[in-house]
């Protein structure tokens, strides 16, 4: 049985492109369902619901809503670049250790 860490680059890679394509996805959906949502007017529940604050708190949870969604979509993005990036730094590492190797064997 082997034993020891290994990395698989292409699934790092593949990861990173899919999460960052799920992002996209939900950032275009989020927007476009929940566009306008907060833009109700003060009396939309009558005089009572404007008396009361109902329509503003309304518009106010609508906007955390949206924000919620935008902040979402912004953090499986930062995900996804973050896992791409880590799968090319070990790329790139793996590859400066065997040249590191090859030099100290011929050295």
């Amino acid at each position: 049985m082997e034993r020891g860490f290994g990395v698989d680059p292409a699934a790092l890679s593949a990861y990173g492109t899919t999460a960052s394509g799920l992002a996209d996805e939900v950032a275009a959906i989020g927007t476009a369902t929940l566009s306008g949502v907060d833009a109700l007017p003060a009396d939309s529940f009558g005089r009572i619901g404007e008396e009361v604050g109902l329509g503003a708190a309304f518009r106010e949870a609508a906007r955390a809503q949206v924000d919620g969604v935008a902040a979402a979509a912004a953090g499986l993005s930062a995900l996804a670049g973050e896992v791409s990036r880590t799968g090319a730094a070990y790329v790139e590492q793996e590859a400066r250790h065997s040249a590191d190797f090859t030099r100290a064997y011929q050295g």
